[in-house]
C-alpha cells in the first residue's frame, strides 16, 4: 500500500514529465509496431502484383511432354485428362495451396504447309475449355475425324487475312483438314486468350535472311481425333498459380515447392520438362524483397536506438525530479528496493499503457503483424522501466560512496583503471564492429537478409557520435580559451558553462545517429526518385513516343507538327535486320534518326546522347568491321564511325545496335516534346504512344517502390521529430543548474539578453557539432555503404545499374541540411527564450 501510495504520489507531483514520457512511449511504439504493418502489407500487394501482371503464359507452370517417334502415349483426350491429374498429384503443398485448380491442356501439332504454298502454315490445336469460350461467326465447331481427314475451326480474323472459307479442305501434308466455321472469342478479357494468343491472330514470323515473313495460323480441331493422329505431337499441361495467394509470407515456400516439383516430374516415366518463369519472377521478387525488408529493419534499429535514447532522456529528467522524494523516502527507512520498486512503478504506469495504446493504434494500420510489431511495444516499455530502475539504484548507491571511491576509475598516478577504461574499450570495440559490418556489408549486400548487415548505419552513426564526444571537448576548449584572451565576458562564461555540462554522452549518442539517418533516409528517397525519373525518360527516349509498325503517314506527320501544344517532333525508324557479318550474320537493331535533332529535343533533360557525326555508330561487337550489309531499312552497306552502347527507348536485346545519323526515308516512330492530349487524338490506327509521365507512372505506382519511398520518408520524419525532442529534454534537464548559476550572475549585475546568450553559448558548441557531424554521416552513407545496398530494381533500372553511392541529388541534400540547421536553431532558441525569460529577475 506505502508503494502504490508513492507511486501516486510521484505521478501526481511530477505529472508534466510523466505525460513527456508517456507521449514518447506511445510515439516510439506507434512507429516501430505500425511501419512494419505498413511495409508488409505493401509486400503482399507486391507479390500478387508480380503474378497478376504477368502475362499468364509465363506465370504458368507448363509441364511438356513431347510425343515423338513412340505414337502410343496419350492417344485420347481421357488419358491427358489423367495425366494432368497425377502431375497435380505431384505438386509440393506449398504450391498446391496457391495453384488454380482447375485443368488447362493443351495438344498442339507441327506446322504444316497449307496446299503446299510457301510462307502459309496452318497449327492444329486442341485446348481443354476452348468450346466454352469461343463464338462461331460462321460455321460451327469441328466434329470428329477419321484417318487423315480432320475437321478444323479458324479465328475469323486469321481466315480474312489467309483467306480461308467455311467448306475449304487444306491439305496439310499427309492430313486434309475441313474448315467447319470461324470463331471470335466471347470474353476476349478473359485469362484464357493471354495464355493462348495465338488463337486469336495471325503470327507473322521471319526466319534469319529471309525477305518474307511466314504466316502461321493456328485452327482448334477435335481433341481425340488429334491425339489419335499419326503425328508427332507436343502435350501441355499448365498450371496456374493464382494472384491473391501469393503473399510475402509464403513466396520463399512456393519458390522452393517449384523446384522441388520439376526435380518429382524428372523422376517420371514419361520424358517431362517443366517451362516456366515462375520461379524467376519469384525469385526476382524475393530478391527485392530482402533489400526492401533489411533496408526497413536499417531505419527500423536506427529508430529504436533514438527513441530509446529520448526515452532514456526523459526517465532521465523524472529520475532527476523526483530524486528528492526518493531520498525522503530512504530518511523514513525505505529500503533500496523500495525506492527502487517506487520509481519503476511510477515509470511503468506512464509507459506501459503509452506502449499498449500505440499497440493498439498501429493495429488500425493495414497489414500483418510482425515480430517486430508485436515485441517492439511490449520490449520499448521493458526497456524504459529498466532503464529507470537502473538510474535509481546507481543514484542512491552513488550517494554513500565516499569521495576517496568516487575519485576512482579516473587517473591513478598516470594509469587508466575503472571507468575510463571500460569507456575506451567500449569506442573500440564500436569501432571496430561498425568497420567490420560496413566491409561486410559492401562485400555481401544488403540483399543477404543478414541482421548484422543492418545495423551498419546505426553502428557507423554511433561511431561517429563516440567521436564527436571525445573530439567536442577539446573543440571547445580551444574556442574556451580564444574567448578568455577577450575582454567580453558573455563569451567566455558561456563557453566556460559549455566545458563544464554533464551528462552529454546520452543526448550526442540519441542526437548525431537521428540526424545522420534522417539525412541518409532523405537522400536515398530524393535519389530514388532521380533514378527513377531517369529511367522513364530512357524507356521512353522523348517527352513522348508514338510508334507504328506499320509507318507513320506524312499526313500524320505534318498534322503532329503544326497541332497547338506540340514544340517540336523529330521523325525516326526502328526496325531489325541481320547485319552480314561472320556465318550466318548477326541480329541488329537499327535506329535512323537525326542526332543534332534529337539533340535539341531533349535538351535538358537526363538523356546522354551520343554526338552526331558523318558515319553510323555501331555497338561495340561490329566496331572491328571496316564495313558490313544491312538490308533494313534498305539494302545498303554500313562503315561505321563510332560506337554506341545503347540509345534510349530501345531494347536491342543480345543483338548488335547500329544508328545511322539521318532523317529516315520511311518513319515509323516519332519523338515529341509537347502536349500528349494534343498529340493522342491524331494517331492513326495501330500507333503506340508512350509518355515519360506513364512510364514514371508505372515504376513508382509498384507496391515495393511505393513501400519503400513511404517508409524512408515516415523513418525520416519520426527521426527529426526525436532529434527535437531529445535536444528539448536535455535543455530542461540541466534548467535547474543553469538556473542557480544565472542567478547568482544575475545577482551581480547580468542582463536577460546576456543570460540569453550565455545559455545559447553553453549548448551551442557541443549541439552544432552534433548535428554537422550527423549531417556528414548521413550524406556520406551513400557512398560509405558503396555497393552493398543497391536500389535499382526501384528505378526501373538494370540490376547492379544504379548503386546507393549515386544518390545524392542537390535538392535532397539542400533539404537533408535544412534539417539539421533546423534542429539546431530550435534548439538553440529554445536555450535563448528558456536563458532570457527564466532569469528575468
Amino acid at each position: 500500500m506505502i508503494r502504490l501510495l508513492s507511486v501516486h504520489r510521484l505521478l501526481g507531483v511530477h505529472r508534466g514529465v510523466a505525460a513527456l514520457l508517456a507521449a514518447l512511449v506511445f510515439g516510439a511504439a506507434l512507429v516501430v509496431s505500425a511501419l512494419p504493418r505498413m511495409v508488409e502489407s505493401s509486400l503482399d500487394a507486391a507479390a500478387r502484383s508480380v503474378i497478376g501482371s504477368a502475362p499468364p503464359a509465363t506465370a504458368s507452370l507448363a509441364v511438356q511432354f513431347t510425343r515423338r517417334f513412340d505414337l502410343t502415349p496419350m492417344r485420347t483426350t481421357a488419358e491427358a485428362a489423367r495425366a494432368d491429374t497425377a502431375w497435380r498429384a505431384l505438386l509440393p503443398p506449398a504450391l498446391r495451396e496457391v495453384a488454380d485448380p482447375a485443368p488447362l491442356i493443351e495438344i498442339t501439332a507441327p506446322s504444316m504447309l497449307i496446299n503446299e504454298r510457301a510462307h502459309r502454315y496452318l497449327t492444329l490445336k486442341w485446348v481443354s475449355g476452348a468450346d466454352r469460350r469461343v463464338r462461331y461467326v460462321e460455321g460451327g465447331p469441328p466434329g470428329p475425324g477419321s484417318g487423315t481427314r480432320l475437321e478444323v475451326a479458324v479465328p475469323a480474323v486469321a481466315a480474312t487475312e489467309m483467306s480461308i472459307k467455311t467448306g475449304d479442305t487444306l491439305r496439310l501434308g499427309p492430313m486434309n483438314a475441313k474448315v467447319t466455321g470461324l470463331f471470335e472469342p466471347v470474353s476476349p478479357a478473359d485469362r484464357f486468350w493471354a495464355v493462348e494468343p495465338e488463337l486469336t491472330y495471325v503470327i507473322h514470323q521471319r526466319v534469319p535472311l529471309a525477305v518474307e515473313d511466314d504466316l502461321i495460323v493456328t485452327a482448334l480441331t477435335d481433341g481425340d481425333s488429334l491425339a489419335g493422329a499419326e503425328l508427332p505431337m507436343v502435350f501441355r499441361w499448365l498450371v496456374t498459380p493464382a494472384p491473391d495467394r501469393i503473399t510475402a509470407g509464403n513466396s520463399a515456400a512456393v519458390l522452393a515447392a517449384t523446384e522441388e516439383f520439376g526435380r518429382r516430374l524428372g523422376r517420371q516415366d514419361l520424358e517431362l520438362t517443366l517451362s516456366t518463369g515462375f520461379d524467376r519472377m519469384l525469385q526476382e521478387y524475393l530478391d527485392r524483397l530482402a533489400v526492401t525488408r533489411s533496408l526497413i529493419t536499417v531505419f527500423l534499429s536506427g529508430l529504436a536506438v533514438v527513441c530509446l535514447g529520448t526515452t532514456a532522456l526523459a526517465v532521465l529528467l523524472l529520475v532527476r525530479r523526483v530524486h528528492g522524494d526518493l531520498l525522503l523516502m530512504r530518511a523514513r527507512g525505505a529500503s533500496l528496493a523500495q525506492v527502487v520498486l517506487a520509481c519503476g512503478g511510477a515509470v511503468a504506469v506512464a509507459a506501459v499503457p503509452a506502449a499498449a495504446a500505440g499497440q493498439v493504434a498501429a493495429g488500425l494500420v493495414p497489414g500483418a503483424p510482425t515480430a517486430v510489431a508485436r515485441l517492439g511495444p511490449a520490449a520499448l516499455a521493458a526497456g524504459t522501466v529498466a532503464i529507470a530502475c537502473t538510474a535509481v539504484a546507481l543514484r542512491q548507491s552513488q550517494r554513500r560512496r565516499s569521495p576517496r571511491r568516487l575519485t576512482q576509475g579516473r587517473l591513478t598516478q598516470g594509469r587508466l583503471t575503472g571507468s575510463a577504461a571500460r569507456r575506451i574499450v567500449m569506442e573500440i570495440l564500436v569501432l571496430v564492429v561498425a568497420v567490420a559490418s560496413l566491409h561486410l556489408l559492401r562485400t555481401r549486400g544488403l540483399g543477404t537478409g543478414d541482421a548484422f548487415l543492418a545495423t551498419a548505419p546505426v553502428l557507423l552513426a554511433l561511431a561517429a557520435a563516440l567521436a564527436v564526444l571525445r573530439a567536442g571537448p577539446a573543440v571547445i576548449h580551444l574556442a574556451f580559451r580564444a574567448a578568455a584572451r577577450r575582454t567580453a565576458a558573455v563569451p567566455f562564461l558561456g563557453l566556460a558553462a559549455a566545458r563544464a555540462v554533464p551528462g552529454a554522452a546520452l543526448p550526442v549518442l540519441t542526437l548525431l545517429p537521428a540526424v545522420a539517418l534522417a539525412a541518409y533516409g532523405m537522400v536515398t528517397a530524393g535519389g530514388l526518385e532521380e533514378a527513377q525519373r531517369q529511367a522513364a525518360w530512357e524507356r521512353t527516349g522523348a517527352e513522348i513516343r508514338v510508334e507504328r509498325a506499320q509507318g507513320i503517314p506524312q499526313e500524320t506527320l505534318e498534322q503532329i507538327v503544326h497541332a497547338p501544344g506540340v514544340r517540336a517532333v523529330v521523325p525516326a525508324a526502328v526496325g531489325t535486320t541481320i547485319a552480314e557479318v561472320g556465318f550466318g550474320g548477326r541480329p541488329a537493331t537499327v535506329v535512323a534518326v537525326d542526332l543534332g535533332a534529337y539533340r535539341r529535343l531533349v535538351a535538358g533533360s537526363p538523356l546522354h546522347l551520343p554526338p552526331p557525326g558523318t558515319g553510323a555508330l555501331v555497338s561495340p561487337d561490329l566496331s572491328a568491321m571496316r564495313s558490313f550489309e544491312i538490308g533494313w531499312p534498305t539494302q545498303m552497306t554500313v562503315t561505321p564511325a563510332g560506337t554506341v552502347d545503347a540509345m534510349p527507348g530501345v531494347r536491342a536485346g543480345d543483338g548488335a545496335l547500329i544508328v545511322l545519323p539521318a532523317a529516315p526515308e520511311h518513319v515509323n516512330t516519332l519523338l515529341i516534346a509537347g502536349d500528349a492530349g494534343a498529340v493522342r487524338p491524331l494517331l492513326p490506327s495501330g500507333a503506340r504512344m508512350t509518355t515519360v509521365a506513364g512510364a514514371l507512372a508505372d515504376i513508382t505506382g509498384t507496391p515495393l517502390t511505393a513501400a519503400l519511398t513511404a517508409a524512408l520518408r515516415v523513418a525520416a520524419a519520426a527521426l527529426a521529430a526525436y532529434a527535437l525532442a531529445a535536444v528539448a529534454i536535455a535543455l530542461t534537464g540541466g534548467a535547474a543548474r543553469r538556473a542557480e548559476d544565472l542567478g547568482l550572475l544575475r545577482a551581480l549585475g547580468l542582463t536577460r539578453r546576456q543570460a540569453g546568450l550565455i545559455t545559447v553559448l553553453e549548448a551551442a558548441p557541443l549541439l552544432v557539432l552534433t548535428a554537422v557531424a550527423g549531417l556528414a554521416a548521413g550524406l556520406a552513407m551513400p557512398a560509405l555503404l558503396g555497393p552493398g545496398i543497391d536500389l535499382s530494381a526501384y528505378a526501373g533500372g538494370r540490376q547492379g545499374a544504379l548503386a546507393a553511392a549515386a544518390l545524392l541529388p542537390v535538392l535532397p541534400c539542400v533539404v537533408a541540411g535544412a534539417l539539421a540547421a533546423g534542429v539546431a536553431a530550435v534548439a538553440l532558441a529554445g536555450a535563448y527564450l528558456g536563458g532570457s525569460r527564466g532569469h528575468a529577475g
